[in-house]
Order: C-alpha cells, then sequence, then structure tokens
C-alpha cells in the first residue's frame, strides 16, 4: 500500500508540473495570436493573402532542425499547422475549396488546419469560376483533375496564367489504399499570376510545368534530360479519363527546376517548335515529398 500511495503520490506531482506547461502553452499561445492579429492588420491594408507557403514550411523545417527532444518531425509540422491555423483565423478567414470529395476535405484540413473556413465543391471547373470570381482564396484540386483546365491554359505560353499552384497535399498511405475516393494527391491552387520564387538560403522548390504538344514516344528523352516526373493524370480504377486525356498535354513535376529559358529550349528540340511549356507554381515542399 505504501508503494501504491507513493506511486501515485508522484504522478499527482508530475501532473501539476503539466498543468503549469500547459497554462504557460496557453499564455505564449494568446501572445502569438495577438501578434499574428497585427500581421494580419498589415496584411489587409497591403491586399496580401493571409496564406505565405514559404513562411509556413521554413519556421517547421527551421523548428524541425532545432529540437533536441523527442518530438518527431511529424508530429512538430501537425502541431504548428494548427498553430498557423489558429494565427490566420486572426488575420481573417481563409476560405477554402475542396474538389475531390471526401479525400479533397481530408486532404486540405491535413495541410491547412481546423480553424480555416472550408467549403465542398463538385468539379474543377466550378473551383476555377469561384477563384476568378474570388468567393474563395484557395482551391485543393485533385492533380489529375488540373488538366480539365488545360483548355483554359492554352495559348498561354506567355506564362500569364490567372491562377498558380503553391503547394501541394496528399493523402496518407494508408488512406490513399483504401477506396475512399479515386483521388489522394492535390494541388493547392490560388489566384494570381506570380508564381513563388525562391528566398535566399530558402529550401528546395518544386516546381509543376505545362507541356502542350509534347508525344508520347518523347515523354523518356525529356525525363532523360530533364529529370522529375509525369504528374499521374488518370484518375485510379473506377474513374473517369479527364476530358483533354486524348491530347498531348502533359503535367510534369521537378525539384529545383533548371531555368524556364532552358525548358523551353529542350522543348523545342525534343517535340518541335509548336510545343511550348509554361510554368503553372513552385512551392516549398517537406523532406517528405515524393515526385
Amino acid at each position: 500500500m505504501d508503494s501504491d500511495a507513493t506511486s501515485l503520490g508522484e504522478i499527482d506531482r508530475l501532473r501539476r508540473r503539466l498543468d503549469e506547461m500547459d497554462r504557460q502553452l496557453l499564455a505564449l499561445l494568446n501572445q502569438r495570436m495577438e501578434v499574428a492579429k497585427r500581421i494580419g492588420e498589415r496584411k489587409r491594408r497591403e491586399s496580401q493573402l493571409i496564406f505565405d507557403p514559404i513562411r509556413e514550411e521554413t519556421v517547421i523545417r527551421d523548428l524541425v532542425k532545432q529540437d533536441a527532444g523527442s518530438l518527431s518531425p511529424l508530429g512538430i509540422r501537425a502541431i504548428f499547422q494548427e498553430i498557423f491555423s489558429l494565427s490566420r483565423a486572426q488575420q481573417g478567414v481563409l476560405r477554402i475549396g475542396c474538389c475531390g470529395g471526401a479525400a479533397g476535405l481530408l486532404a486540405a484540413h491535413l495541410r491547412f488546419g481546423s480553424s480555416d473556413e472550408y467549403r465542398m465543391i463538385r468539379s474543377a471547373e466550378e473551383g476555377k469560376r469561384l477563384l476568378v470570381e474570388e468567393s474563395i482564396d484557395i482551391l485543393v484540386l485533385p492533380k489529375q483533375r488540373l488538366l480539365d483546365w488545360s483548355h483554359w491554359f492554352t495559348g498561354k505560353p506567355d506564362g500569364h496564367l490567372p491562377v498558380t499552384v503553391c503547394g501541394e497535399s496528399d493523402l496518407p498511405d494508408l488512406l490513399a489504399n483504401h477506396r475512399m475516393g479515386r483521388y489522394s494527391r492535390f494541388y493547392i491552387i490560388r489566384l494570381g499570376t506570380e508564381p513563388i520564387r525562391p528566398q535566399e538560403g530558402s529550401q528546395s522548390l518544386k516546381a509543376v510545368f505545362l507541356l502542350s504538344g509534347c508525344s508520347r514516344e518523347a515523354t523518356d528523352p525529356w525525363q532523360h534530360r530533364f529529370g522529375g516526373c509525369w504528374a499521374q493524370t488518370t484518375p485510379c480504377a473506377g474513374g473517369e479519363e479527364p476530358p483533354d486525356a486524348g491530347a498531348l498535354v502533359r503535367l510534369w513535376e521537378v525539384f529545383d527546376p533548371p531555368p524556364v529559358e532552358m525548358l523551353q529550349e529542350g522543348c523545342r528540340e525534343i517535340y518541335g517548335d509548336s510545343a511550348w511549356i509554361v510554368l503553372l507554381g513552385t512551392y516549398p515542399v517537406s523532406s517528405g515529398s515524393r515526385l
């Protein structure tokens, strides 16, 4: 009995320490929210979107590097994505459209957190309309559905596109392999023409390009020369072919791409003068991201 009482007393003492730490954490979080609110006021004056993926990824990367405790990188990411979501809520409402059914909603929640505003989107075309109308700020779109917009991009090889791919969100493999839907990999898209540019000393960036006029026979020479991979553009079993699946339009993903001018020259050499390539977006990636 004495041993049990001693053990319970030690547990109570440790729990009181945890309670005190929790109160300190809560106070620090409230201080952070006040600073985030002031940043939001400045962003509104300068008409800036409250979602800043480069900033968020840099913070998480630095915290993972500095951590000397038992927290895993995934745990740090999950904690701070929720903190970022709370901070955005102090700055205004980030309106997120989710295409792809329950899988799209889950992918959005995994990337953004629980304090943002979510809206189910029935199709890529509806998502495009809502972005252009500025009824949503962000669209989470299955990667294979981006080619539903290929007619929108056609004829814009100068790079002046109405939207920018600014991130991605993948479902965990366990869920991706489960028949909860036909989609498991998603792009994060915002209105605007300026892709994210790397900052000095920033982490690796992933880029997404649209190639038009490329032949299936020349996909291997392109990858041999420039690396990367062709993004999946056909759904899983049971899905429908995208409208432009028969067209020679492809999505290409690559880490730290060469200059666009070099890619344009390679595009003409491999595919001919009628082909062109345009950058759809660049974004910071976590160490767990894959091609």
